[in-house]
């Protein structure tokens, strides 16, 4: 019975390998985890579970793949495209909600033209990518960067993080049509998973709670200090997320270059990696996979 139990247990964690592997590795993986001795454990070890995970992440992210670096590249420009597009719409979104807050009531059609018009055609941009439709959605990055400034220029005159996130996808939507045939797209849930976590990234806040009191203050940092720990682990698994995030941490960096304010929601540390970082992150993940699979050969 606590054969049963623990094995029921491990094919839990083995959901988090995608279906195709499950199918055709489960058992051999089941077996060399339990064995042929009878046992009374009826929970995998806690170094057992974490890295059952790291090896799910790993297979998300293409090291069993006939060319780990295409699925990393090329995988890893869609993410890319789809997180710094959710980011631009998430910026965008709470620009608006601020300006209706303070006063944008009294003439809904002005936010509309100068904020609301760009952030729909982005999150038009981004439903298409989800969808799978690239071509649809490459129409619409460069649609959602032309359309809004000549309508209104005044996120472009701002150079504000919402007018950049499409500026920023439109080269990775583009060149992600000319996908090798051997690649395959990245699964939708993961991707959405992938951009999730991307989004949660930035989100944690750092600078915004340096008036709060102390505790509070601990707690922030702690949050931070957890969330880039978190990151980071799933990060060196799944390198695609180092290729992902990078075109995210350009965002700040090209707000700063225009506009230097303040409110704005980049306007953090904690969401203001420098371009030298983002570049970092993208050779760590070429090389280290690169290194992987001649070690693999």
């Amino acid at each position: 019975m606590s054969s049963d139990v623990l094995e029921k247990r491990y094919r839990m964690l083995l959901r988090a390998y995608p279906a195709g592997y499950r199918r055709e590795r489960a058992d051999e993986l089941i077996d060399t985890l339990i064995g042929d001795e009878p046992t009374t454990r009826r929970w995998p070890s806690i170094r057992q579970a974490a890295s059952l995970i790291r090896g799910g992440l790993r297979v998300h992210g293409g090291s069993t793949a006939a060319r780990p670096t295409a699925v990393l590249l090329w995988q890893g420009l869609h993410l890319g495209a789809m997180a710094v597009l959710a980011l631009g719409v998430l910026i965008g979104l709470n620009d608006i909600v601020g300006t209706f807050q303070f006063g944008g009531f009294s003439d809904p059609l002005h936010v509309l033209r100068n904020e609301g018009i760009q952030t729909v055609m982005a999150i038009a941009a981004l439903v298409a990518l989800v969808a799978g439709h690239d071509r649809t959605a490459a129409v619409l990055v460069v649609t959602a960067v032309v359309v809004p400034t000549v309508i209104s220029p005044y996120l472009f005159l701002n150079g504000l993080p919402q007018w950049w996130a499409p500026v920023v996808a439109a080269p990775l939507v583009i060149a992600g049509l000319r996908r090798p045939a051997d690649v395959p797209p990245a699964p939708r849930a993961n991707a959405l998973l992938v951009t999730a976590g991307i989004l949660a990234l930035h989100l944690i806040p750092v600078e915004g709670y340096r008036p709060a009191p102390v505790g509070t203050q601990i707690i922030t940092v702690a949050m931070v200090i957890v969330g880039v720990a978190v990151f980071l682990w799933v990060a060196t698994a799944d390198q695609r997320l180092l290729i992902a995030v990078a075109p995210t941490l350009l965002l700040g960096t090209l707000h700063q270059l225009g506009y230097i304010g303040t409110g704005e929601l980049l306007s953090r540390p904690d969401a203001l990696p420098s371009l030298a970082l983002a570049v970092v992150m993208v050779v760590v993940a070429v090389v280290s996979t690169r290194f992987r699979q001649r070690t693999r050969a």
